[in-house]
């Protein structure tokens, strides 16, 4: 089944009361429970979540009391309308308590119960996770069914990826083919989920939730970052495992510098490797390493300059004093980025251009397919799963840089 373009739905947005007055419904439990599954069939034919689905399909304005949905989109406004809080919503009477019991006597608004809970995380936890995926994917978008793996080849030289250059006058531009190979994107279905009665959540403030999921979607995030670190190394049935290059085979001898030590990153050494990415025409912005190359990436400057007009300021204190922000290595006038990942090979760091590396698929619907599940049953289940997959964009992107030999 194909997807529905998504022209056709803000076309035909509606009021909240429009579109959601069959899930309030308190005195009907079949009928709420209908136009549920009706809400995330059409969510679903979109390829979107519940969230994107309401702020494209609800318009406040078109509401005959829209002054109680100034200044919310129309996600936002389903939920007040629905009497759903994000956070605690004190102003607007619309505490944690009133919605466990919406839950409860409208079975159908359950298949809003993911996002409620994710928007409780979002503003009680003081969470901060070091390994996200936003850090490594250059893009994502959604699929539906089989996503084939695909690749440029140069008409007139097939190891050369690059296809922009200057002509002579009449002569032929270089076209690049995106070839689609007989392989498929390989997707994976991560996920995990709380479960508690209803008569629990009754007794019970919602946000008690909030220190669980938070962990879970902890938990989601690492497998993806884990999965999309294994494709970077190990590459796909198309794309090869990513060229593996030592940090003896550069001479460290950069502005005096020749401090090379198997096991430990040498700042010269390393400025050469980002050199000579860019010479070859792929310049890297993104480092990806695990915990033990974070601590000497992040010590690479630490040590105290000698001879500094008699100011103990490190080498990253001096390059923050020239306009650098630390944390980064600078080179020229941007700054290569370190991404942590517990999945990288120890002892190397994985070097790439990001915005050409790496794309994240996702198969549509996957994200709400169990909120139907939550309607049906007499349990609340809080639920982040979704089908996932990832896709090297180029080949030539990414090289890892083995630092102990």
């Amino acid at each position: 089944m194909s997807l529905r373009p998504l022209h056709e739905l803000a076309n035909a947005r509606q009021a909240p009361e429009g579109l959601l007055a069959g899930l309030a419904l308190r005195n009907d439990e079949d009928g709420s429970v209908r136009a549920g599954k009706q809400l995330i069939a059409n969510a679903r034919s979109y390829g979107l979540d519940m969230r994107d689905y309401l702020r494209l399909a609800v318009d406040p304005t078109q509401s005959e009391n829209r002054d109680n949905f100034e200044g919310l989109n129309g996600y936002e406004a389903a939920l007040k309308f629905l009497n759903l809080p994000i956070g605690d919503d004190f102003d607007s009477g619309i505490v944690l308590d009133l919605a466990s019991d919406t839950f409860q006597y409208s079975p159908g608004t359950r298949a809003l119960f993911p996002e409620v809970v994710d928007d409780l995380i979002r503003s009680t936890s003081r969470q901060a996770d070091f390994e996200t995926l936003p850090s490594l994917v250059g893009s994502s978008r959604t699929i539906n069914g089989v996503e084939m793996i695909s690749t440029v080849i140069n008409d007139e030289d097939a190891e050369d990826f690059k296809v922009m250059g200057p002509v002579s006058e009449f002569g032929r531009f270089r076209i690049g083919s995106i070839a689609t190979s007989e392989k498929r994107v390989k997707m994976y279905k991560i996920g995990g989920g709380y479960r508690t009665s209803y008569e629990f959540q009754r007794r019970s403030r919602l946000d008690l939730l909030t220190p669980y999921a938070a962990r879970m979607m902890r938990e989601l995030e690492l497998s993806k970052v884990g999965l999309a670190t294994e494709l970077l190394v190990n590459g796909d049935t198309v794309n090869e495992a990513a060229k593996v290059v030592t940090q003896s085979s550069f001479d460290g001898k950069v502005a005096g510098l020749d401090n090379a030590t198997p096991g430990r990153i040498a700042y010269g050494n390393l400025m050469q490797w980002f050199v000579a990415r860019a010479k070859a025409g792929v310049p890297i912005d993104t480092v990806v390493g695990n915990w033990d190359s974070y601590i000497q990436w992040l010590f690479m400057f630490a040590v105290p300059l000698q001879g500094n007009s008699g100011q103990d300021r490190t080498a990253a204190e001096a390059l923050a004093a020239t306009g650098f922000r630390i944390g980064g290595v600078p080179i020229l006038n941007g700054q290569i980025n370190f991404v942590l990942s517990t999945n990288a090979p120890a002892g190397q760091l994985i070097g790439m251009r990001k915005g050409e590396t790496l794309e994240q698929l996702t198969e549509a619907g996957s994200l709400i397919n169990e909120s139907e599940r939550a309607i049906q049953t007499q349990s609340i289940t809080y639920v982040k799963s979704e089908v996932s997959g990832f896709r090297l964009v180029f080949g030539d992107t990414r090289e890892i840089y083995d630092y102990t030999k």
